[in-house]
Protein backbone atom coordinates (compact mmCIF):
# COMPACT_ATOMS: atom_id res chain seq x y z
CA UNK A 1 0.00 0.00 0.00
CA UNK A 2 1.24 3.10 -0.79
CA UNK A 3 2.58 6.06 1.76
CA UNK A 4 -0.03 8.98 1.80
CA UNK A 5 1.48 12.14 0.64
CA UNK A 6 2.80 14.06 3.29
CA UNK A 7 1.73 18.10 3.83
CA UNK A 8 4.61 19.60 2.31
CA UNK A 9 4.21 17.68 -0.87
CA UNK A 10 0.66 18.51 -0.93
CA UNK A 11 1.62 22.09 -0.54
CA UNK A 12 4.37 21.87 -3.01
CA UNK A 13 1.77 20.46 -5.63
CA UNK A 14 -0.76 23.12 -4.69
CA UNK A 15 1.58 25.60 -5.51
CA UNK A 16 2.16 24.24 -8.58
CA UNK A 17 -1.25 23.74 -9.51
CA UNK A 18 -1.61 27.66 -8.74
CA UNK A 19 1.31 28.65 -10.85
CA UNK A 20 3.07 29.81 -7.96
CA UNK A 21 5.53 26.86 -7.13
CA UNK A 22 8.47 29.28 -9.12
CA UNK A 23 8.17 31.53 -6.59
CA UNK A 24 8.27 29.19 -3.21
CA UNK A 25 11.42 27.82 -5.00
CA UNK A 26 13.00 30.64 -5.13
CA UNK A 27 12.06 31.54 -1.51
CA UNK A 28 13.07 28.26 -0.66
CA UNK A 29 16.87 28.76 -2.12
CA UNK A 30 16.89 31.80 -0.46
CA UNK A 31 15.87 30.69 3.29
CA UNK A 32 18.10 27.73 2.79
CA UNK A 33 21.07 30.03 2.79
CA UNK A 34 20.24 30.29 6.70
CA UNK A 35 18.62 27.26 7.48
CA UNK A 36 18.69 23.85 6.92
CA UNK A 37 16.32 22.15 4.58
CA UNK A 38 12.94 21.52 7.02
CA UNK A 39 13.23 24.62 8.40
CA UNK A 40 13.89 26.61 5.51
CA UNK A 41 10.89 24.99 3.74
CA UNK A 42 8.60 25.29 6.70
CA UNK A 43 9.31 28.87 6.81
CA UNK A 44 8.72 29.87 3.35
CA UNK A 45 5.30 27.47 3.43
CA UNK A 46 4.04 29.83 6.46
CA UNK A 47 4.74 32.63 4.56
CA UNK A 48 3.05 31.43 1.47
CA UNK A 49 -0.17 30.26 3.19
CA UNK A 50 0.28 27.13 4.66
CA UNK A 51 -1.82 26.75 8.09
CA UNK A 52 -1.30 23.26 8.83
CA UNK A 53 -1.62 19.33 7.75
CA UNK A 54 -5.30 19.28 8.22
CA UNK A 55 -5.89 22.48 6.32
CA UNK A 56 -3.68 21.15 3.19
CA UNK A 57 -5.44 17.92 3.45
CA UNK A 58 -8.84 19.64 2.98
CA UNK A 59 -7.62 21.11 0.42
CA UNK A 60 -6.10 18.61 -1.46
CA UNK A 61 -9.15 16.30 -0.85
CA UNK A 62 -11.34 19.29 -2.49
CA UNK A 63 -9.18 19.39 -5.30
CA UNK A 64 -9.99 15.66 -5.93
CA UNK A 65 -13.52 16.04 -5.67
CA UNK A 66 -13.89 19.64 -7.09
CA UNK A 67 -10.88 20.31 -9.31
CA UNK A 68 -9.70 23.79 -8.91
CA UNK A 69 -13.52 25.42 -8.45
CA UNK A 70 -12.88 23.65 -4.81
CA UNK A 71 -10.06 25.07 -3.75
CA UNK A 72 -10.79 29.14 -3.72
CA UNK A 73 -13.53 28.93 -1.40
CA UNK A 74 -11.29 26.91 1.05
CA UNK A 75 -8.55 29.05 0.60
CA UNK A 76 -10.75 31.83 1.56
CA UNK A 77 -12.21 30.34 4.79
CA UNK A 78 -8.71 29.65 5.89
CA UNK A 79 -7.37 32.99 5.37
CA UNK A 80 -10.51 34.62 7.26
CA UNK A 81 -9.96 32.01 10.07
CA UNK A 82 -5.93 33.08 10.18
CA UNK A 83 -6.59 36.89 10.05
CA UNK A 84 -9.44 36.35 12.78
CA UNK A 85 -7.30 34.19 15.24
CA UNK A 86 -4.23 36.98 14.93
CA UNK A 87 -6.98 39.80 15.61
CA UNK A 88 -8.17 37.25 18.54
CA UNK A 89 -3.95 36.49 19.40
CA UNK A 90 -4.13 41.17 19.57
CA UNK A 91 -7.08 41.59 21.60
CA UNK A 92 -6.54 38.58 23.29
CA UNK A 93 -3.70 39.81 25.28
CA UNK A 94 -5.60 42.83 26.19
CA UNK A 95 -6.90 43.25 29.58
CA UNK A 96 -10.42 44.29 29.68
CA UNK A 97 -11.55 46.22 32.49
CA UNK A 98 -15.31 46.17 33.18
CA UNK A 99 -16.98 49.22 31.67
CA UNK A 100 -13.61 49.16 28.95
CA UNK A 101 -16.33 48.54 26.59
CA UNK A 102 -20.43 48.96 26.51
CA UNK A 103 -21.96 45.63 27.50
CA UNK A 104 -23.34 44.50 24.56
CA UNK A 105 -19.80 45.03 22.43
CA UNK A 106 -18.57 42.89 25.52
CA UNK A 107 -21.15 40.78 25.40
CA UNK A 108 -20.29 39.99 21.37
CA UNK A 109 -16.17 39.63 22.51
CA UNK A 110 -16.58 37.46 25.26
CA UNK A 111 -19.26 34.73 23.20
CA UNK A 112 -18.12 34.86 19.38
CA UNK A 113 -15.85 31.75 20.09
CA UNK A 114 -19.15 30.20 21.44
CA UNK A 115 -20.86 31.53 18.25
CA UNK A 116 -19.75 28.79 15.43
CA UNK A 117 -21.32 26.85 13.02
CA UNK A 118 -25.21 27.22 12.49
CA UNK A 119 -26.91 29.31 14.59
CA UNK A 120 -29.28 26.47 16.14
CA UNK A 121 -25.76 24.98 17.29
CA UNK A 122 -24.47 28.02 19.21
CA UNK A 123 -23.47 27.34 22.56
CA UNK A 124 -25.23 30.62 23.61
CA UNK A 125 -28.79 31.76 23.23
CA UNK A 126 -30.57 34.69 22.71
CA UNK A 127 -31.78 34.42 26.06
CA UNK A 128 -28.25 34.68 27.09
CA UNK A 129 -27.46 38.33 25.34
CA UNK A 130 -28.34 41.67 27.13
CA UNK A 131 -30.31 42.96 24.86
CA UNK A 132 -32.07 42.20 21.34
CA UNK A 133 -29.24 44.43 19.42
CA UNK A 134 -26.31 42.46 21.32
CA UNK A 135 -27.78 39.04 19.93
CA UNK A 136 -28.11 40.64 16.06
CA UNK A 137 -24.47 42.14 16.96
CA UNK A 138 -23.57 38.82 18.19
CA UNK A 139 -25.46 37.23 14.70
CA UNK A 140 -23.32 39.32 12.84
CA UNK A 141 -19.71 39.32 14.00
CA UNK A 142 -20.59 35.39 13.92
CA UNK A 143 -20.05 35.93 10.07
CA UNK A 144 -17.92 39.35 9.95
CA UNK A 145 -15.23 38.51 12.80
CA UNK A 146 -12.15 39.97 10.86
CA UNK A 147 -14.87 43.34 10.94
CA UNK A 148 -15.88 43.02 14.14
CA UNK A 149 -12.56 42.88 16.10
CA UNK A 150 -10.93 45.78 12.98
CA UNK A 151 -14.01 47.81 13.22
CA UNK A 152 -16.22 47.81 16.46
CA UNK A 153 -13.48 46.43 18.58
CA UNK A 154 -11.10 48.75 17.92
CA UNK A 155 -12.65 51.80 17.95
CA UNK A 156 -14.06 50.95 20.97
CA UNK A 157 -11.38 50.98 22.14
CA UNK A 158 -9.74 54.39 20.70
CA UNK A 159 -12.99 55.99 21.65
CA UNK A 160 -13.55 55.84 25.76
CA UNK A 161 -16.58 55.70 24.84
CA UNK A 162 -19.07 57.70 27.95
CA UNK A 163 -19.56 55.19 30.40
CA UNK A 164 -23.08 55.75 30.80
CA UNK A 165 -23.75 54.58 27.78
CA UNK A 166 -23.32 51.07 27.69
CA UNK A 167 -26.18 49.44 26.73
CA UNK A 168 -27.43 49.14 22.53
CA UNK A 169 -31.33 49.89 22.75
CA UNK A 170 -33.55 47.77 20.51
CA UNK A 171 -34.58 49.64 17.72
CA UNK A 172 -35.92 46.75 16.00
CA UNK A 173 -34.01 46.82 13.28
CA UNK A 174 -33.09 43.11 11.67
CA UNK A 175 -29.99 41.51 11.35
CA UNK A 176 -29.92 42.61 7.59
CA UNK A 177 -30.47 46.54 8.79
CA UNK A 178 -27.96 46.42 10.86
CA UNK A 179 -25.04 45.03 8.59
CA UNK A 180 -26.00 47.25 6.00
CA UNK A 181 -25.72 50.36 8.90
CA UNK A 182 -21.97 48.78 9.59
CA UNK A 183 -21.27 48.22 6.21
CA UNK A 184 -22.39 52.13 5.51
CA UNK A 185 -19.84 52.66 8.34
CA UNK A 186 -16.90 50.71 6.90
Amino acid sequence: MPKAPTARTLFINRMRREGRHSEWLRRYKEAKKDLEWKPASDKVMKEMGFVSSAIEREIYERFLKHGQHGIPEALEAVQDEKQTEELITIFGEYEFEDGDLPEDVAFVFHNLHRAKGEQHSWKVKPEDAPSSGSWNMLVWAANNQTKFFDKVLNEQLKSGRDKDDTTMKSTGESVEQIEKMLADLI
